[in-house]
């Protein structure tokens, strides 16, 4: 099976990457990361894209069995005005581009990252996937992250969205910026 992964590259995108080509399958990583998260196996292929923005890329996605989408910039950065709308497009234009890129009545299932920033902070409360969107940033994020997603079912494709919180592991995710302050006893 042919699986193409946006934002490959990334902690999440290369572990899963290893893990699918460990199984057999063809992997296709796209990233605007050179260099970073590559892995080396059979059946994996780099692709250096910028996926907010249309572009020979999407052709990968013809004969894909399924994509994974969890292309986005980090949240680990301080946010600016600029920033936070470089959080928003990587997220929102990438997934608008890649329903672009899909043909009518594919047979593909679209796994759509995004994250439990949708509900906001709300504190102690129990939260459920029907509990409404939240109304701050990342929730709005979240928000439109997933009803871009979502315009895929249009095309026929199989949506699903994943809603992550923090992702730990070795060798990165969460746990490598909050390992230096247990360090020094701060965490």
């Amino acid at each position: 099976m042919k699986i193409v992964i946006t934002g490959g590259s990334g902690f999440i995108g290369s572990n899963l990457a290893q893990y699918l080509t460990g199984r057999g399958h063809e992997v296709v990583a796209i990233s605007r990361s050179a260099g970073k998260g590559h892995i080396h196996a059979a059946g994996y292929r780099y692709v250096s894209a910028d996926t907010t923005r249309s572009g020979a890329w999407q052709t990968e996605l013809e004969d894909a069995s399924a994509v994974i989408n969890l292309a986005g910039a980090t949240i680990f950065k301080r946010w600016t005005t600029r920033y936070k709308q470089q959080i928003y497009d990587s997220r929102i234009l990438t997934t608008r581009q890649v329903v672009s890129a899909l043909g009518r009545n594919q047979a593909i299932t679209f796994f759509s990252a995004s994250a439990t920033g949708y509900y906001g902070s709300r504190a102690d409360e129990i939260l459920t996937e029907d509990k409404k969107a939240g109304n701050d940033f990342l929730a709005g994020v979240s928000r439109d992250w997933e009803k871009a997603a979502r315009q895929a079912a249009e095309k026929g494709a199989r949506v699903v969205t994943m809603r992550f919180g923090v992702v730990l592991g070795k060798g990165g995710g969460a746990m490598a910026k909050m390992m230096p302050a247990y360090k020094f006893f701060a965490g």
